[in-house]
């Protein structure tokens, strides 16, 4: 709860002070640093993958492009905006969330892996034909590897410490936690360069932002529920985390990187609604194993 009331915190923080802006340059870096202690615990063998977690990662492009065309009847920005959270993978805080719900953390694990995997494939080939750029091959490469470089590094990075590392990989465990307040600079920066945005670079009308919520809101509900019924019986919480909670940082960086500013706001809105239906599936979820 205290992680949540932070994280609004840190958003309300960023729309106050537009000039954080300048600081987007810490994004990536501070993502990576994320994924890297996220990955660090993360034991990788064949027993944590399944086929419903392919089926989900085969699901996202579909699910972006599903959203981007809606979107794009009301704007081409609203578009691009619900296309990020559709093809976004799955939270790398996911397996703490299926510990806090007494649920199986190393499903997460492998749903975490397959559809960063997916991502990294899918968004530099496709993003550059929505956007109408024509990319050298050279370029291509460049996009290819910016965003596989972004999830493969920390990945591998992770692996080598948590095998070979010792007593370095337990010292790093134990300042880990405190990795949080990069994700709360994340969600500050990015909030303040939606903020500088808005007031000085757009004329953004609040029916936009009324559609853009209305829309993400129904994408998570999708991806929440879609991703239960595709998981097995004994998996439900698992399988709707694995497709419902998003790995909102990267579409944020994504957002600023390559496209502009105003399509930070999906990722925002993800934010906020996402914490608000997690927190309340927990307590669902307890009081539904209580009475079992």
């Amino acid at each position: 709860m205290l992680k949540s009331v932070l994280i609004l915190l840190a958003l309300a923080v960023g729309l106050l002070l537009p000039q954080l802006d300048a600081y987007t340059f810490t994004l990536r870096p501070f993502l990576m640093t994320l994924l890297f202690f996220s990955f660090l615990d993360v034991r990788i063998d064949r027993s944590i993958f399944s086929r419903q977690q392919l089926f989900a990662a085969c699901l996202l492009p579909a699910i972006g492009l599903g959203c981007y065309y809606a979107g794009r009847w009301y704007d081409e920005d609203l578009g691009l905006t619900l296309l990020l959270m559709g093809l976004a993978p799955t939270a790398v805080i996911t397996p703490v969330l299926a510990q806090l719900m007494q649920r199986r953390a190393a499903y997460m694990v492998g749903a975490i892996i397959i559809t960063h995997a997916a991502f990294a494939l899918i968004m530099p080939v496709l993003l550059p034909q929505l956007l109408g750029v024509d990319l050298s091959l050279e370029s291509l490469g460049l996009l290819v590897y910016t965003i596989g470089s972004t999830v493969a590094g920390p990945l591998i990075l992770g692996q080598l410490a948590r095998r070979y590392g010792g007593g370095l990989a337990q010292g790093l465990r134990r300042i880990g936690p405190y990795a949080f307040v990069l994700f709360l600079s994340n969600i500050a920066v990015a909030s303040g360069s939606l903020s500088h945005y808005l007031r000085y670079e757009s004329h953004t009308p609040v029916a936009f932002m009324l559609v853009a919520a209305g829309g993400i809101g129904l994408l998570l509900l999708t991806n929440f529920v879609l991703g239960s019924r595709l998981a097995p019986e004994n998996h439900r919480v698992e399988g709707s985390l694995a497709l419902g909670r998003k790995n909102t940082m990267l579409s944020i960086w994504i957002a600023l990187e390559y496209i502009n500013p105003l399509t930070v706001l999906g990722p925002m809105l993800y934010i906020l609604f996402q914490n608000v239906f997690v927190a309340g599936q927990i307590v669902y979820v307890d009081r539904k194993d209580r009475r079992a």
